[in-house]
């Protein structure tokens, strides 16, 4: 009798272990996910953000300066790369640029009047004016 319970109890187990299919559910709802978790993974990720945007709450003035630099900074580059700029010193507000014909090509001293940064770049002449 004792063999019968043992065979019987076996099989009830082996029975009730019956094996179910694992099944992948994801989570984000640019994958499949749920709609409702969106707001709370943006919310997640935000909150794990350390980059601050630019600002771009500059007023007229502060972007005309900067506008204007630029294309004064783009002249000297462009000129020099002709071969076409004179030696001396250009001011653009916030930078002073001093060039100075060293052999065959061009010495810039570029200073930052902000921070007192000053960069020297020594450069061959690629063209011959015009």
């Amino acid at each position: 009798m004792n063999y019968r319970m043992l065979i019987l109890a076996a099989s009830i187990t082996i029975s009730s272990a019956q094996a179910t299919e694992l099944v992948y559910t994801p989570i984000n709802p640019s994958f499949g996910g749920s709609a409702l978790n969106g707001s709370y993974l943006l919310n997640k990720a935000n909150a794990q953000n350390d980059h601050e945007a630019d600002s771009s709450d500059k007023d007229f003035v502060t972007r005309f300066k900067e506008s204007l630099e630029r294309n004064i900074l783009n002249e000297i580059t462009r000129e020099i790369a002709k071969g076409n700029i004179t030696d001396g010193t250009y001011d653009t507000g916030d930078f002073r640029i001093e060039v100075a014909t060293v052999g065959d090509g061009v010495m810039l001293t570029i200073t930052n009047l902000l921070t007192g940064e000053v960069t020297v770049i020594e450069m061959p002449v690629y063209g011959g004016g015009g």
